[in-house]
C-alpha cells in the first residue's frame, strides 16, 4: 500500500510542474497557478488527506477543480500521471540547473534547448570550454560571473532558516550603521519582517540623507564577499555565508511607504492598494498619490495605515488572511512579545543529551530575567542518548530541591520545576510509568520516532497522550525537521479540541529546525480554545536565545500574551497544571 503524500510532499510536486512548464516556454498564467497551489498547501494546518474527507478541497484558497484532481490522484495513487508525462520532456538535470543563482527556468529551457545542456556539470563545462562563447546573453563577464555562481549553488540549495537569516541581516544592518553615517532609520524586510520560517534572499532598507553613500559603504562592508550590482539608490552583494542581500536607500521623507510596501506580503499588499484605491489614493513605495496627481509622503508606517482609516498591523500577520477585517473592527491583537516571557518550560542539561550542568542553564535563564524554567531532560526510551529512568530521575531530584533551597536563601526570586521529556511511543502511551510521571512538576511528552504513521494513527497517538492526566505539554506535535522532515501529519483540529478539553498545553518549539507547532496550527489550536507555550528546548545556555523564534512564530499564529503560558506568573502556571491535573 502506498503511503499517504505528506502536505510539504503535494506542494513540492506543484513546485516542480510550474518549474518544468516555465523550462517549456508555456503558458505564465497556468505555471503561476501551479505555483499559488503550493504555496497554499504549505500554509494549511492539516493534511490534505483528511481536508478531502471533510469536504471539497475547492474551498482551499488557491485551489480550484483541476488542481484539487490532481491533489485526489496524488492522495490516492502517490503519483500524477500529468507530472510524469510533463517531466518525461525534461531531463531532471536541466532543474537542477535552477539552484545556480540567476539562472531561471527560462534560461534553463533556453540552455536544454540551444546547447543541449542538461546538468549543473554540462553548465560548469560549457562555461569553462568556451562552449557559451557567442550565445546571446553569455558575453565575457556573464560567463565568469557564471561561474561564481556555480560554486554558489552548493550554498543555495535549500532557503535559509529564520535564524541564520536573521543573524545575518542584523550583522549587517549593525555594519552598515557604524559605516555610513547618513543612515537614520535602517531595517530588514520581507518574508524575514514577517518572521517566516524560511527565507529566501535578505532584503534591506535604509532611510539616509545620501542615498549613494550608504549604498557604497554598503558595497564595502566587509561582509560581502561579491557585488552583483550596484547604483546611486540600490545595490544586490553576495555574502561570504552565500547569502544575496539586496539594499534600496531612500529619502527618510519615504520611509513609512516603503518600510510597508517592501514588508509586504503579497496578498496583503494587494488588499491594502485596493482599500486605498477605493478612498482615490494610489499607493507605492512612494507614498500615496492622490486624484489631483499631488503625493502624500509617510515618514512612519502608521501614518501609511491611518491613510486609509486603519490602525497599524503587525508585520507576522500581514498575509491577508483576516488582518483587515480585524483591523477595521478595531479588533487586532495585542500579540504575545519577547518581552512578555517570563519562563522556559522545555530545556535540558548534562544529565541526559545537554551540554550543560543544571546551574548552569538556571543561571542563564536567571540572567534573562525569567523567574521560572521546568528542567525536562529525556526519559530514557529508544535512541536517546543518556535518557533517565526512574531512578536517576529521583536521584536528580536532589540537586534540584539544593539549587532551589540555595537561590531562596540567596533571595533570588526563581524557581526550578522538576520535569521530564517523555517519549511517546507509537501507539501513545508514554516511556515512564504513570506513579513515576506523577511526582513531577511538569510533563512533556513529545513524539520522537514512527512520525510517518498515516495521519489517523498519527493522531490519534497524540490525541491519547494529551487524555494522560499527567502529561502538561505536547512538545513539537509534529516532530518536523524544516527542510529536512516533514513530521508527521496530525488533524490540528482534534487534537487542539482535545487539548482545550483537557488544558493540556501545546508547545511552539523554538529549535531553529523546528518551529513546531507552525503558525497556521497555532491560529487553528488558539481559536478552537486550546493554550500554547513556547519553549527553547535548549541544550546549552546559548540556546535560550531561541525563544525568540518561537514568539515570532506564535505571533505568527495571532497569539496574545495570555494565550502563552511561560508569560504566566509561576502561581498561575501552578493552578493552570493543578485543575489540569
Amino acid at each position: 500500500m502506498t503511503a499517504t503524500l505528506t502536505n510539504r510532499e503535494i506542494a513540492d510536486v506543484f513546485y516542480a510542474i510550474a518549474d518544468t512548464m516555465e523550462v517549456l516556454g508555456e503558458d505564465v498564467f497556468r505555471t503561476r497557478a501551479y505555483r499559488r497551489a503550493g504555496d497554499a498547501i504549505l500554509d494549511l494546518a492539516a493534511p490534505l488527506a483528511l481536508l478531502r474527507e471533510r469536504g471539497d478541497l475547492t474551498g482551499i484558497p488557491g485551489i480550484g477543480k483541476a488542481i484539487a484532481d490532481k491533489i485526489g490522484e496524488l492522495l490516492d495513487t502517490g503519483r500524477l500521471e500529468f507530472y510524469e508525462k510533463l517531466r518525461a520532456k525534461v531531463p531532471a538535470g536541466v532543474l537542477e540547473l535552477l539552484r545556480v543563482p540567476n539562472v531561471g527556468p527560462r534560461t534553463a529551457g533556453r540552455l536544454y534547448a540551444e546547447l543541449g545542456i542538461a546538468s549543473i556539470a554540462d553548465l560548469k563545462a560549457a562555461a569553462e570550454g568556451g562552449k557559451l562563447n557567442g550565445v546571446k546573453g553569455f558575453g565575457p563577464k556573464t560567463v565568469a560571473a557564471l561561474l561564481r555562481d556555480i560554486d554558489a549553488a552548493a550554498t543555495r540549495d535549500r532557503r535559509t532558516l529564520l535564524s541564520e537569516a536573521l543573524r545575518a541581516a542584523e550583522s549587517l544592518l549593525g555594519a552598515l550603521r557604524a559605516a555610513s553615517p547618513a543612515v537614520g532609520e535602517a531595517a530588514y524586510t520581507g518574508s524575514l519582517r514577517r518572521g517566516r520560517e524560511t527565507i529566501g534572499d535578505i532584503d534591506l532598507l535604509a532611510a539616509t540623507s545620501d542615498p549613494a553613500a550608504t549604498v557604497q559603504a554598503f558595497t564595502s562592508l566587509p561582509l560581502v564577499a561579491r557585488v552583483e550590482s550596484s547604483g546611486a539608490e540600490k545595490a544586490t552583494v553576495f555574502l561570504h555565508n552565500g547569502l544575496q542581500a539586496d539594499l534600496l536607500a531612500l529619502d527618510p521623507a519615504m520611509w513609512g511607504s516603503a518600510l510597508q510596501h517592501f514588508t509586504g506580503g503579497k496578498a496583503h499588499n494587494i488588499r491594502f492598494r485596493e482599500i486605498a484605491l477605493a478612498q482615490g489614493l494610489s499607493f507605492s513605495e512612494h507614498g500615496f498619490k492622490r486624484a489631483d496627481g499631488s503625493l502624500l509622503l509617510c515618514a512612519t508606517e502608521e501614518q501609511v495605515y491611518a491613510a486609509v482609516g486603519l490602525p497599524w498591523i503587525p508585520p507576522e500577520i500581514r498575509e491577508n488572511a483576516g488582518e483587515f477585517e480585524a483591523a477595521a473592527a478595531g479588533r487586532v491583537p495585542r500579540l504575545v512579545e519577547l518581552g512578555d516571557i517570563r519562563a522556559d518550560l522545555h530545556m535540558h542539561s548534562d544529565w541526559s543529551d545537554g551540554k550543560a550542568s543544571i546551574r548552569a542553564m538556571a543561571e542563564a535563564a536567571i540572567a534573562r530575567g525569567y523567574s521560572h524554567v521546568a528542567l525536562t531532560d529525556h526519559s530514557a526510551f529508544l535512541g536517546i542518548t543518556n535518557g533517565l529512568d526512574a531512578e536517576r530521575l529521583r536521584s536528580q531530584a536532589g540537586e534540584v530541591a539544593a539549587l532551589n533551597a540555595e537561590y531562596a536563601a540567596a533571595g533570588v526570586n526563581f524557581r526550578i520545576l522538576r520535569g521530564i521529556e517523555v517519549d511517546i511511543t507509537a501507539d501513545g502511551g508514554l516511556a515512564l510509568p504513570d506513579d513515576v510521571l506523577a511526582e513531577l512538576d511538569v510533563v512533556v511528552a513529545s513524539p520522537h520516532v514512527k512520525l510517518s504513521q498515516p495521519p489517523e494513527q498519527a493522531t490519534e497517538r497524540l490525541l491519547r497522550a494529551i487524555r494522560n492526566p499527567h502529561v502538561d505539554i505536547i512538545g513539537h506535535p509534529t516532530g518536523r525537521l524544516i527542510d529536512s522532515r516533514p513530521g508527521a501529519e496530525i488533524d490540528i483540529d482534534a487534537v487542539a479540541r482535545a487539548a482545550a478539553d483537557t488544558g493540556t498545553l501545546l508547545e511552539v518549539n523554538a529549535g531553529p529546525e523546528r518551529l513546531d507547532l507552525d503558525a497556521p496550527s497555532v491560529r487553528r489550536a488558539l481559536e478552537l480554545g486550546a493554550k500554547i507555550t513556547i519553549d527553547s528546548d535548549a541544550h546549552h545556555p546559548d540556546n535560550l536565545p531561541w525563544l525568540r523564534l518561537g514568539v515570532l512564530t506564535a505571533r505568527r499564529g495571532w497569539a496574545r500574551a495570555e494565550d502563552v503560558a511561560n508569560t504566566w506568573s509561576l502561581a498561575e502556571l501552578q493552578r493552570w497544571l493543578a485543575r489540569a491535573r
